[in-house]
């Protein structure tokens, strides 16, 4: 896995994951690429939507999970769910 831009170490991270989305369809035709810092409470990411293909790039504050993140170009809701155990 990169590491996000700016992050030179793994020891600086609090989180971070890397995930392949599935569309409506089942098909994994999106990306998430999650983090966050220890010494912030906003997580930054970068996405490309499973169901429209857009790419962005944004910050987000999530109170649980799973986390949810709105593509800004299809409007829907993407979901990034818990890693099961």
């Amino acid at each position: 896995m990169q590491l996000p831009d700016g992050i030179t170490d793994l020891n600086e991270l609090a989180y971070i994951t890397s995930r392949k989305l599935a569309n409506e369809h089942g098909e994994k035709t999106g990306s998430v690429l999650l983090w966050r810092k220890k010494s912030d409470e906003v997580f930054h990411y970068t996405l490309k939507c499973p169901h429209c293909g857009s790419e962005q790039a944004s910050r987000a504050l999530f109170n649980r999970r799973p986390y949810r993140v709105e593509c800004y170009s299809c409007k829907k809701s993407v979901v990034i769910e818990k890693l099961a155990k």
